[in-house]
């Protein structure tokens, strides 16, 4: 209660900053459905009050008709009281008939004001519903958030298993170096390049794909297109969203496909030509991405897929 008037705003002791949006729309739905209801009132008051009236104005037209009859029998003096008294029944009836067009003007004015508090009412559900549709979003969101946190734990141990391997890669050089004296030279840079990694990670990382790809072409054929069906897999970065494009074999333009959609395709084309797989994976200059993020998607890709790195340990996942 303030200064002698009652609060008639429910659910005061509930609002809140999270929830003050709503309490004060309902105020303002209960303001005007007071007002409407007043109006309703106040219309049947009047309503009543013209309806006694017309009664009055009967009872007096009958009256005055009464009096008439008998001023005409009586004398020519009645007949003037009986002319006064139909003047003012007619001026009755036209007072009636005004009124009758207020009432109906009050009642149009009515049913516009219920019409409008239907509009607002429709209005609030679909802002309530909408209300409903963000925290479900919101929800959503935090499950993503969820994920993505343990996916980056995964990352990470992944990034301690390449190490571990890279350890191991660089004990085989090593042996390598010992074996081929003609690669000597090769192999001592190769060696010079890892005494570098162990100072720098990300060094190390582009270090390791050339001793790959020397390593490859000792025991194994270059990689190659020939006799293969080609898929060529464009990625970069567009602000903080990350876009993929995929172009199959005979197809002239690249789609848009999710990393989801990404991974059902290509393991459609993988079962379907097995070892035939060729997946080109294509970084642009101005790709926004950084070494760690180009690497770990091409490294994935490849593994997973391209028929060149199908005999190597699908579980070791690079992470620069």
């Amino acid at each position: 209660m303030d200064e002698g008037f009652v609060d008639l705003r429910r659910n005061l002791a509930l609002a809140g900053d999270d929830g003050s949006f709503w309490p004060s729309f309902t105020d303002i739905m209960m303001v005007v459905v007071m007002i409407f209801m007043i109006a309703s009132t106040v219309l049947v008051m009047r309503n009543w009050d013209l309806v006694r009236e017309l009664r009055a104005t009967i009872a007096a037209e009958q009256q005055a008709e009464e009096k008439a009859r008998s001023a005409s029998e009586s004398s020519a003096t009645f007949e003037e009281q009986l002319a006064s008294a139909r003047r003012e029944v007619a001026e009755l009836r036209t007072r009636l008939a005004q009124s009758e067009e207020t009432g109906q003007a009050n009642i149009r004015k009515l049913n516009r004001q219920e019409q409008r508090l239907l509009a607002q009412q429709a209005k609030r559900q679909q802002l309530a519903a909408d209300l409903a549709q963000a925290r479900l979003d919101m929800r959503h969101s935090r499950d993503e958030l969820v994920q993505a946190q343990a996916g980056a734990r995964q990352l990470a141990d992944a990034r301690d298993n390449l190490q571990t391997r890279l350890q191991h890669m660089s004990d085989e050089m090593s042996v390598l170096e010992q074996r081929s004296v003609a690669q000597a030279a090769e192999l001592a840079a190769v060696q010079q390049q890892r005494v570098q990694s162990e100072q720098q990670l990300v060094a190390l990382q582009g270090d390791y794909d050339d001793i790959r790809v020397k390593y490859d072409k000792l025991i194994r054929p270059a990689r190659s297109t020939t006799g293969k069906h080609v898929v060529a897999v464009r990625y970069w970065k567009e602000g903080k969203y990350y876009q993929i494009r995929l172009k199959d074999a005979g197809e002239n333009q690249y789609q848009a496909v999710s990393r989801k959609q990404l991974y059902a395709r290509l393991a459609t084309l993988k079962d379907k030509f097995a070892d035939k797989l060729y997946v080109k994976v294509i970084i642009p200059d101005d790709s926004g991405l950084s070494y760690s993020e180009a690497w770990n998607f091409t490294f994935d890709i490849l593994k997973k897929y391209d028929y060149y790195h199908q005999d190597d340990d699908a579980g070791d996942t690079p992470s620069p």
